[in-house]
């Protein structure tokens, strides 16, 4: 097995590291190499766009005549104050 050095680590992930070691019974060496293999065996986080967001949120939700034409308008205006 190879060794693995990590540089500059923050203290607070150092300081939270070290608690997580002490509370499961391990060594702070034990505990990032546990960590690390939990991280990896996750499945991977699928990306989502935020449009394919917004379409899943709307479904089958439709804007109307009415409403396309007042925001037609509303885009004609001069800029408010916030």
């Amino acid at each position: 097995m190879g060794d693995l050095l990590i540089r500059n680590i923050p203290d607070g992930m150092k300081r939270r590291l070290a608690e997580s070691a002490h509370q499961r019974g391990r060594n702070v060496s034990e505990e990032a190499l546990f960590q690390i293999q939990r991280s990896l065996s996750a499945p991977e986080a699928k990306v989502v766009r935020a449009g394919d967001r917004l379409q899943e949120l709307k479904q089958h939700a439709y804007f109307n005549e009415d409403e396309i034409a007042a925001m037609a308008e509303l885009r004609k205006q001069p800029d408010r104050d916030p």
